[in-house]
């Protein structure tokens, strides 16, 4: 069989594995080409090696949901076509339940770019001249309340005690954002040289090889209280962390320079340990770098990331405390455990009469608890 010039050959797009395609009945320009994505995702590639021996909290995953990376149930396809000068001159996206669907594909040049879509909370933006994709998560509150100042056993070598008064701080926050897959294929050339295409079972293969990365990144946060004593029983209202990117660049990989703060669950189960919590978060990573490159790790904006902790005391009350985590997080550009040592007598619980029950929640962090996109309003 061959093919003659400007008749489109029936590909099969494949990542890290092998791939199906049925071949057209007659031949035409485009014809329907069915992708099959197969990739896997592992904790263990994306966190320090060791991450395993560091962390300490029982997770329960019945209750909290996966603590890595779990595959994705549904996958976009953006093809740019890229004219003779080299720029783009059209763009089509298809979409694929689970992992493969189809799509029509000229011979020729294109960007390819991939992404799972299967997220409510990230928003996906794209200008109308073909240019790159965006995504971010949606913006629920417009700052952040902190209270106490807490040293890190470590950082009391060189700091005493501190007990400032409540503050705020002035960055949006965000839902926290789904896990994000990307893969992103420029100038790719999809040939109409049978030679260039394997057959497999009656079927014409083309294998691209590629690794689906995260572009959001998963940090785990145990937080080991010294002098606890039954004091701190839990925590109603969670934990935020501050100084993340509000979103990504999903062609460059470079993160958003505007800056938000994540909020996130945090769980203590007293009959494995009273004196630990643990909290899982995502974000979009360090302001305006490449996460993967260290170089521009390195050359990001400066800024601090502080984990506000919302802790309820036995006695009824309740505080905020944050802790300056800007080192470990720019040391673990694409996510990884932090542990923090907090010592309970730095903030002992105030007195109450008579005492409060429950409180926290996320009313004593959040400034505002009304979601500016949409009408939703959350409430705990």
């Amino acid at each position: 069989m061959r093919l003659r010039r400007f008749i489109s050959a029936l590909v099969a797009l494949v990542l890290l594995g092998g791939c199906t395609i049925e071949p057209p009945l007659h031949l035409r320009k485009t014809v329907a080409t069915r992708v099959v994505l197969q990739t896997r995702v592992s904790t263990d590639f994306m966190w320090q090696l060791n991450w395993q021996t560091e962390w300490d909290y029982v997770w329960q995953t019945d209750l909290y949901g996966p603590l890595g990376y779990t595959e994705p149930s549904r996958m976009r396809m953006h093809v740019y076509t890229i004219d003779d000068e080299g720029g783009r001159k059209s763009h089509n996206v298809y979409n694929f339940n689970g992992m493969e669907g189809s799509a029509d594909i000229f011979v020729g040049y294109h960007d390819l770019l991939f992404h799972n879509n299967d997220s409510e909370v990230l928003i996906f933006d794209a200008d109308d001249d073909l240019s790159d994709i965006s995504a971010h998560a949606r913006i629920i509150s417009s700052g952040l309340r902190t209270s106490t100042t807490v040293r890190t056993l470590e950082q009391k070598a060189m700091a005493t005690k501190a007990n400032e008064e409540e503050t705020e701080i002035e960055e949006s926050v965000t839902f926290m954002p789904d896990e994000l897959f990307t893969l992103y294929k420029p100038n790719y050339y999809i040939s109409d040289n049978l030679d260039d295409y394997e057959y497999i079972d009656g079927k014409y293969v083309l294998r691209i090889q590629g690794e689906l990365k995260p572009a959001t990144f998963i940090w785990l946060f145990q937080i080991k209280f010294v002098n606890n004593y039954n004091r701190v029983i839990g925590s109603m209202g969670g934990a935020a962390l501050t100084g993340m990117s509000y979103g990504v660049n999903l062609t460059t990989g470079f993160t958003e320079e505007t800056v938000v703060s994540v909020p996130m669950d945090v769980h203590m189960n007293k009959s494995e340990n009273p004196d630990l919590m643990g909290a899982r978060v995502l974000s979009f990573g360090i302001p305006g770098c490449n996460p993967y490159d260290d170089a521009s790790v390195a050359a990001a904006p400066q800024g601090k990331h502080w984990f506000v902790l919302n802790v309820n005391f036995s006695v009824g009350t309740y505080k905020n405390i944050r802790m300056d985590v800007t080192d470990q997080i720019r040391a673990l550009p694409t996510g990884g455990v932090i542990t923090l040592e907090v010592d309970v007598d730095d903030f002992p619980p105030e007195d109450t009469d008579p005492p409060v029950s429950g409180g926290g929640g996320f009313t004593p962090i959040m400034n505002e608890w009304d979601e500016e996109v949409g009408s939703t309003t959350i409430i705990y």
